[in-house]
């Protein structure tokens, strides 16, 4: 049932990149403001949830697991700050990529502090699945490519596999959607904790508002699109192994590619006319995704 989950998440990751990339290049005057945006969309639809809480059967957690998953929440919101930076140095597709430092170095995590050991095909298929994203990214790095990108998406995919790890702690000791919801929190929290506590963030967030304020419904889309491909995530790293889990979610370049491709027909402000470039290699590397995620399954 997890790869039920694992599957649906990456067409969403690929969307909110591209749209991410959009507004860090034509919206934001610095990148950080996607965190606070990000944050304030999310309790919008926080307190939109709460009509859902009668439905939801409560059982309090132990006060540690509720502070775990508000610190797995935080390590998200930390990524994506890392991750918001990157987007404003690359193109989308190749943050996509970098983004495989995640199910690359999760493995490892795994083995050494949860005893995670896969079967022998697993590793070499997510090895197949890393690279051949990683190719999306070779094939542009000599005209788009930068250090300083690569090495906030290691710092953000490293914050990524923290939190990854501690929600699988946190989901075998409380039930999902309850975690879930402290999760969600924990995001919110530390994502607007910056505009309540540093003037400069409150001064130059006020500077910016007069452009932000006609995309709020722009910034309400992205983030459904967020919560609904965390809450794929983290229901397919509840249901099954994390590492294979992040495994797939290295489909997600692919599928930045595809998306970057119709929207350069459909909506062409959102596409990358650069998506064209060696467009028959880019296509034969979705196709070997899609293989490898065919193995896993």
């Amino acid at each position: 049932m997890w790869l039920f989950y694992a599957l649906l998440g990456p067409p969403f990751w690929a969307l909110i990149h591209i749209l991410d990339s959009h507004c860090v290049g034509n919206v934001f005057d610095r990148p950080w403001m996607g965190v606070i945006t990000s944050s304030l969309a999310t309790a919008v639809i926080a307190l939109v949830g709460l009509f859902l809480l009668p439905c939801v059967d409560w059982l309090l957690p132990d006060w540690h697991i509720i502070a775990l998953a508000l610190l797995a929440g935080g390590l998200i919101q930390l990524g994506q700050g890392f991750y918001f930076q990157a987007l404003e140095k690359t193109e989308a597709g190749i943050v996509a990529a970098y983004g495989n430092f995640t199910p690359t170095l999760l493995p490892l995590a795994s083995y050494f502090l949860m005893g995670d050991v896969l079967q022998p095909w697993h590793y070499i298929t997510i090895g197949v699945l890393v690279l051949a994203s990683i190719c999306f990214c070779l094939i542009d790095v000599s005209r788009q490519g930068n250090c300083d990108s690569i090495v906030l998406m290691l710092t953000a995919s490293m914050a990524q596999v923290a939190a990854i790890l501690i929600e699988k702690y946190v989901f075998m000791h409380s039930t999902f959607l309850i975690s879930f919801m402290f999760i969600i929190m924990g995001v919110v929290l530390s994502g607007v904790l910056p505009l309540l506590v540093v003037p400069s963030v409150r001064k130059a967030f006020s500077d910016n508002l007069p452009k932000l304020k006609p995309l709020a419904p722009l910034f309400l889309g992205i983030e459904v699109a967020n919560v609904i491909a965390l809450f794929l995530s983290q229901r397919a790293i509840d249901l099954g192994s994390p590492t294979l889990a992040s495994a797939m979610e290295t489909t997600v370049p692919g599928y930045t590619f595809l998306l970057t491709i119709l929207l350069l027909y459909f909506k062409h402000r959102f596409g990358n006319e650069e998506a064209r470039y060696k467009l028959r290699t880019k296509l034969v590397l979705v196709g070997i995704m899609t293989a490898g995620v065919m193995q896993i399954a």
